[in-house]
């Protein structure tokens, strides 16, 4: 196959983007998958890059929002890539299913540059229309009995891009936890030099208010409550 020349912007871009890529892949993806994945994204990003310098409805784009196609582009074959490396389907049929989900990509992009339409409503339009490629190349190749329904329930059941917001939304609960807990911390020990501060300074008379303090604090709750 020959090589795809590009402007150097977009590919000083997309070599940015394949750099980021594995600190970003799951544990599960061994070396030869993460190759593969990285080869596929590059191909496929540059050759949307290619199709801007010579599709008009991408040409009239700046550059920032052509970026941002080709972003979504590299974000979406790096979901599905993992996704069909944990479906069971056999490695020969990757290329063949990620093939239709670039084309359907690169179709809803036009349409969308088009359009003029805004980043939300591609970002919606390609998830959608990717996700049902996707689930129709399973059905076909399980209509051709290529995998069978243990495989191709698998294959449907995946979805990287929800397990990566799942583990984001979990490290941001956690986070939340741990700042509340420090918080929480803070606040016992300026209590306790608080509390120390009283009695060391009043002896008696400021114990007495700290239980009277306490007393009160504890009291009026459950009288409200009644």
């Amino acid at each position: 196959m020959e090589e795809v020349v590009i402007d150097k912007k977009y590919k000083d871009f997309i070599d940015n983007l394949v750099e980021q890529i594995p600190q970003t892949l799951p544990e599960d993806i061994n070396e030869l998958q993460k190759n593969y994945l990285l080869t596929n994204i590059r191909k496929s990003a540059t050759l949307l890059a290619s199709s801007m310098q010579d599709t008009e409805e991408f040409k009239t784009l700046d550059f920032d929002k052509q970026t941002f196609y080709i972003q979504v582009m590299a974000e979406w074959s790096f979901h599905k890539e993992i996704d069909l490396f944990r479906s069971g389907i056999p490695a020969k049929y990757w290329k063949s299913v990620m093939q239709k989900i670039w084309y359907t990509t690169w179709e809803v992009m036009y349409a969308c540059a088009k359009n003029n339409a805004p980043e939300p409503v591609v970002l919606s339009l390609v998830e959608r229309f990717i996700n049902r490629t996707y689930i129709d190349a399973v059905d076909e190749l399980k209509e051709e009995n290529i995998i069978d329904e243990t495989t191709e329930i698998l294959a449907k059941e995946q979805s990287n891009i929800e397990k990566m917001a799942q583990e984001v939304r979990l490290e941001r609960k956690i986070s939340q936890e741990i700042k509340t807990l420090i918080i929480r911390v803070i606040l016992a020990l300026l209590i306790a030099a608080i509390v120390s501060f009283i009695i060391i300074k009043f002896k008696t008379i400021g114990l007495i208010i700290i239980l009277t303090f306490l007393l009160v604090y504890h009291f009026i709750p459950t009288k409200y409550n009644i």
